[in-house]
């Protein structure tokens, strides 16, 4: 930053024109008049996320084009015996459906014996883990908090202080141009007397 440059700011604290309702109609007509020039946010045709997985990419794009989510498949999961009784790859694939099934029920009660042993232990961890996130989000809240009205003390101290000079300035500004002014009458005033003396004095010399 050079010498020359300078930190321009508002200042609500002495400027009241805003809180003239036709000078706030007129301030939220140029900002609505300047967003309606402003041009939408332009998207990339093509992205290079989840490039390296495809089944996110293709998620991606499927949200990303407004399609809807496809049907949930729940025919894998129908154990039914094949109507040919005669195939016997058709039995082979269901016993391996059935068997697939088996497992996953298998693993599910897997998981709720261990949700049921170890499941408590871990919900208070993961609580006493995030009371500790919150109460520094809290902390780091507060502080910021707390800079924010600090900042907003000293500006207001800033402006109240420069809002007295500005005032004094522009008393002194305006008594100067009245006196400007009665100087320009005065001499207004002058100039007519000193011709109406000039004009008797030619009379007379006649």
């Amino acid at each position: 930053m050079d010498s020359h440059s300078a930190a321009i700011d508002s200042l609500p604290y002495i400027d009241k024109e805003y809180d003239d309702p036709s000078m706030r109609d007129q301030v939220s007509s140029l900002i609505q008049k300047e967003m309606g020039r402003m041009s939408p946010p332009l998207l990339p045709k093509s992205t290079t996320l989840f490039k390296n997985n495809d089944l996110l990419r293709k998620e991606y794009e499927r949200v990303r084009a407004g399609k809807p989510l496809p049907e949930f498949d729940i025919e894998r999961y129908k154990l039914e015996a094949p109507e040919d009784s005669d195939n016997v790859g058709i039995w082979r694939s269901a016993a391996d459906n059935a068997a697939a099934q088996l497992e996953h029920q298998n693993i599910r009660l897997v998981n709720l014996e261990l949700l049921q042993q170890f499941g408590a232990n871990a919900w208070k961890l993961s609580n006493y883990q995030k009371e500790g996130l919150l109460r520094n989000i809290e902390k780091a809240t507060d502080r910021h908090r707390d800079e924010g009205v600090n900042v907003n003390k000293a500006r207001k101290y800033e402006q109240t202080e420069a809002g007295i000079k500005l005032r004094d300035i522009e008393e002194r500004w305006t008594e100067g141009v009245k006196k400007c002014i009665d100087i320009q009458v005065a001499s207004s005033e002058l100039k007519g007397e000193i011709a109406q003396l000039e004009a008797e004095l030619a009379r007379r010399s006649q």
